[in-house]
């Protein structure tokens, strides 16, 4: 009895022992997985040749080579400000006004002073003429003296008068000699006498003219169209001579002061020198604005070149003291291909898709294409009309690698 309770879940143990083995040697064989060559989902562009000129991107202020600024002519006090900051402005508009009561005197003692000369002038050219005519005059009674003495001097001798009336006929000749000389002299003199009186004259009309600049000056008006820029004082307020008002700038003329890197430097030089004025655009409030490069300053740095942009018409949205960023066009680029950043890689390669596998192309990168989207300008006799290159930035992206096009 004790012999089967042993022997029964040994037998079973056995069975079961030798169902799994039954069960294992004849279950399905898994077929064995070959591995599969990932394929990379892409996007692709179109090569078209054509002559394209890359961009350079600059960054400026905005100026005014006219901007100008308003002094106080005078010592005198603002009586009226018409304008503020950042106003626009038409030619003859009145902008600030000082008193004129502090101008206005100077004007009338200058012209005092000019008529005075005037009148002195006058009377010297009178004196003059009747010198001359006194001159005639005493020359004769200088002759008729003379005689005396003689015909004096002749009676003497005879004994027919004293010694005492030939001496006194003598001083006769005498003081008419010296009223004679003195005539003469006063001729002679008149031409330094007019001289000097003329010279006087003339510092007093200058004067004059002076004294009148600065009462017109006193009031200040617009002379162009364009915008005030500051205003530096306010009604009431007691100026000196010389002290700044405000400044203004006309609208049009506006320049862009920009600093040419030092690796275009040499290019945009040698443009100008052969008589060409690169292009250039800035957006400006929403604005597309247009400027040519004018000149380059007569100094450079180490950042490089300053060159002025003018703009070739007025705007409303341009004002002095803005910072722009300026697009310049440089000289077009015979079968340059436009394509986006996320094509380049390692800074000089693209790759042309060739039987949906990747082959690594050389070019050489230009620039910058302009325009939005951003694209930049690459060339290389490797790439013909019509290739398809990559279009999006795979980081694995080696020669061979399989891709599949993204319709």
């Amino acid at each position: 009895m004790n012999k089967k309770k042993v022997l029964l879940p040994v037998l079973l143990l056995a069975l079961g022992i030798a169902g799994f083995a039954a069960l294992k040697a004849t279950r399905p064989k898994t077929p064995v997985a070959l591995p599969k060559e990932p394929v990379w989902r892409v996007r692709t562009l179109l090569v078209e040749l054509a002559a394209r000129g890359p961009v350079t991107a600059l960054n400026g202020r905005v100026e005014s080579p006219e901007q100008t600024r308003a002094a106080a002519p005078g010592v005198g006090r603002v009586l009226h400000v018409s304008v503020r900051e950042g106003q626009a402005i038409s030619p003859g508009q009145r902008l600030l006004e000082l008193d004129p009561r502090d101008f206005q005197p100077h004007v009338e003692q200058a012209r005092g002073e000019v008529d005075e000369l005037e009148a002195a002038i006058a009377s010297e050219e009178l004196r003059h003429k009747a010198d001359l005519d006194l001159l005639v005059q005493e020359r004769k009674l200088l002759d008729f003296a003379a005689a005396d003495v003689g015909r004096f001097e002749q009676l003497r001798k005879e004994n027919f008068y004293s010694q005492s009336a030939v001496d006194q006929s003598r001083q006769s000749q005498a003081r008419q000699q010296i009223t004679l000389r003195g005539r003469e002299l006063a001729i002679a003199d008149h031409q330094a006498r007019l001289a000097q009186l003329r010279a006087r004259l003339s510092k007093s009309r200058a004067n004059l003219d002076q004294a009148q600049l600065a009462l017109q000056r006193s009031r200040v008006t617009a002379s162009f169209a364009g915008y005030v820029a500051k205003v530096e004082v306010a009604e009431g307020d007691q100026v000196n001579s010389g002290q700044s008002l405000l400044t203004l700038y006309p609208a049009a003329g506006l320049e862009v002061r920009a600093k040419l890197p030092t690796t275009r430097q040499d290019e945009f030089l040698a443009a100008m020198r052969r008589g060409e004025h690169p292009k250039a655009t800035a957006v400006v409030a929403g604005e597309t604005l247009e400027f040519r490069l004018a000149r380059s300053a007569g100094a450079a740095d180490a950042r490089g070149l300053d060159a002025f942009f003018v703009a070739r018409r007025a705007s409303t949205h341009l004002r002095v003291g803005e910072l722009v960023s300026l697009e310049v066009a440089r000289a077009p680029v015979a079968d340059a291909v436009a394509v986006p950043y996320a094509a380049l890689f390692g800074g000089n390669q693209v790759y042309r898709i060739e039987g949906g596998r990747l082959k690594a192309l050389d070019v050489a990168v230009l620039g910058d294409a302009g325009g939005e989207p951003a694209r930049l300008l690459v060339k290389s006799p490797l790439l013909k009309q019509g290739d398809v290159l990559l279009a999006t930035h795979l980081p694995n992206a080696v020669s061979g690698l399989k891709v599949e096009v993204v319709k």
